[in-house]
């Protein structure tokens, strides 16, 4: 393992997650740092894998946002964007994951970048299977970032 992974482990930071609890929530921000992770199973923890053992992911995305609980707060708000397909019990929308994908389609994007702009709103909610709480459906809007030109670059 090199220094600089055993570095950036270090100097990992936990964002608080944007919690979407009403229809109609939204964040919007900047995007300071994306990341994959193992989706782990919402009762025991355990990680989920696919059929062929490959294991489930779910992407990150840490944003810049302009809120602030205390004067602490840096304001910097995580999504965890999962996949699914949901019907629509109320509202409109798809999975989180889904969302962030039209998004970038919508931006003629084909990267999620640091730097770009992603806004994201719960917008309904799916038909609830037995025993869970109804799957919350989003629509999101990405921009990417800005390049800029050095005056040097240029000559």
């Amino acid at each position: 393992m090199t220094n600089d992974a055993v570095n950036a482990f270090l100097q990992q930071q936990g964002a608080k997650a944007f919690p979407f609890e009403n229809v109609g929530d939204t964040v919007s921000g900047r995007i300071v740092s994306t990341d994959l992770r193992q989706q782990t199973h919402m009762e025991t923890g355990e990680p989920l894998v696919w059929r062929d053992g490959s294991p489930r992911m779910l992407l990150v995305v840490q944003l810049q946002t302009e809120l602030q609980d205390d004067e602490s707060d840096d304001g910097i708000r995580s999504i965890w964007a999962r996949g699914g397909n949901f019907d629509v019990a109320s509202g409109s929308g798809t999975s989180s994951l889904t969302a962030i994908k039209d998004a970038m389609r919508k931006a003629e994007a084909k990267t999620l970048d640091v730097g770009g702009t992603l806004a994201m709103r719960h917008s309904g909610l799916g038909v609830a299977k037995k025993g869970f709480s109804p799957p919350k459906l989003y629509v999101a809007q990405y921009a990417p970032a800005t390049k800029s030109v050095d005056v040097e670059d240029l000559f």
